[in-house]
């Protein structure tokens, strides 16, 4: 194999899509392997992030499906996705998603808006091409002034579920699933997609329940069915997630959105860091077949040999909404509190905090008792009460009949 073809590969493998990372660098393969063992790096990862014993599990599977790719493109991709969610990316939560509920007053708004836009002459527009959605291509509905709405008033949500201050990027929609599409399992951009969400809005009078697969961080697979209205918070970007399963019905709309910790993140982020911690045998080919068969498609992946193109989910965990409005459920079936009365506590008391905070006077320091009565989220001083630390309450023992927590086995 040529220095210039696996330079080529290094440089170029990533389609660029609008929900998921790039992975782009100017380097030869010559330097990415010195650099990789300057850093000291061993094959096969000695930790994982969490080194839970299912996570690990997972993961190390994970890979050995990766090494078994044949087409190299796609097993170097295969290998940035697996080691950045697996090894690299940090973990924030206990478990990695959550179910909660949507103020009935939003989604009295966003359920006419997908309505109107559905029914208007013409109908919706086609979404541009995205690889990790089969055909049909979706239909999308634009309304900024709806997700803008999403993005601002259930950030305090999603800050009582992370238990700390986060920073807005994007919420996008509102896209229409269409008869027979499949969301291809993936993990979203490790930038800036770090804390999620997607809100199921509705579906056609004809849409069959239609369950999103999401891995927790114990390794275990779960595949929750939501209901209009139903809030999943995730890790986007460290939980792979997707729906193998095909789509029946007409459509099926969702908005999905997406912060990352304002704290810390963006200043010790490694965009390079998954590329840096591929093997130097990434090229290798393969020299046996006893895992089950991973198809990269850009940078998401099936199991074409398996039913519902992912085998697990002959074995997952199968549950449904809805969620309790003030509440999260939990995999395992208990619910705590979505404590929002915490995240009020930690907002600015002025405009101006964020970028007095960013003063070189480090006004955050040397004007203390100013700083931290009125600006306690951008000096970073406030503790918002972080996931699990608060009192479960039982949803209803496993789940299984509903319970408190609207939880539901779907057989």
């Amino acid at each position: 194999m040529t220095t210039t073809f696996l330079s080529f590969i290094v440089i170029a493998v990533i389609i660029a899509i609008s929900t998921l990372p790039d992975v782009v660098t100017s380097r030869s393969e010559e330097e990415r392997i010195a650099h990789y063992h300057s850093l000291n790096h061993t094959w096969p990862p000695a930790e994982y992030i969490p080194n839970t014993p299912g996570w690990r599990k997972l993961f190390e599977h994970r890979l050995r499906q990766v090494e078994e790719i044949e087409d190299r493109t796609e097993r170097f991709e295969g290998f940035a996705q697996a080691i950045s969610a697996g090894v690299l990316q940090p973990n924030f939560t206990e478990y990695g998603f959550g179910l909660a509920r949507a103020p009935e007053s939003l989604m009295v708004d966003l359920r006419k808006g997908v309505h109107d836009g559905y029914q208007k002459e013409g109908g919706p527009r086609l979404e541009s091409y995205i690889n990790a959605i089969t055909e049909p291509r979706p239909w999308f509905i634009d309304r900024p002034d709806l997700t803008t709405r999403v993005l601002d008033e259930l950030q305090d949500y999603s800050e009582a579920w992370a238990g700390f201050p986060l920073t807005p990027v994007t919420a996008y929609g509102f896209r229409l699933y269409r008869n027979t599409s499949r969301l291809h399992v993936h993990v979203d951009k490790t930038a800036t997609h770090v804390i999620s969400f997607i809100l199921h809005i509705d579906s056609s009078d004809d849409a069959d329940p239609w369950p999103i697969l999401i891995e927790d961080l114990n390794g275990v697979t779960h595949e929750v069915t939501l209901t209009s209205g139903d809030i999943l918070f995730y890790e986007s970007s460290k939980c792979f997630h997707g729906r193998p399963r095909p789509f029946n019905g007409t459509w099926y709309s969702s908005v999905f959105v997406h912060y990352y910790p304002t704290h810390g993140y963006k200043e010790t982020f490694d965009e390079m860091g998954k590329v840096n911690r591929i093997p130097p045998h990434w090229a290798d080919e393969p020299t046996s077949q006893y895992e089950i068969p991973l198809r990269m498609h850009g940078t998401t992946m099936e199991e074409p040999s398996c039913d519902n193109f992912w085998c697990n989910t002959k074995f997952s965990n199968k549950w449904s909404g809805p969620g309790e409005e003030g509440y999260v459920i939990e995999p395992g079936g208990n619910k705590r509190v979505l404590d929002i009365a915490k995240v009020n506590d930690c907002k600015d008391r002025n405009k101006k905090c964020r970028e007095w905070s960013q003063w070189e006077s480090k006004e955050c320091e040397a004007n203390a008792s100013f700083m931290h009565v009125t600006c306690p989220r951008s000096c970073n001083i406030c503790s918002i009460s972080a996931p699990g630390s608060s009192t479960p309450v039982s949803s209803g023992g496993d789940g299984g009949d509903g319970g408190d927590g609207g939880i539901s086995d779907e057989l």
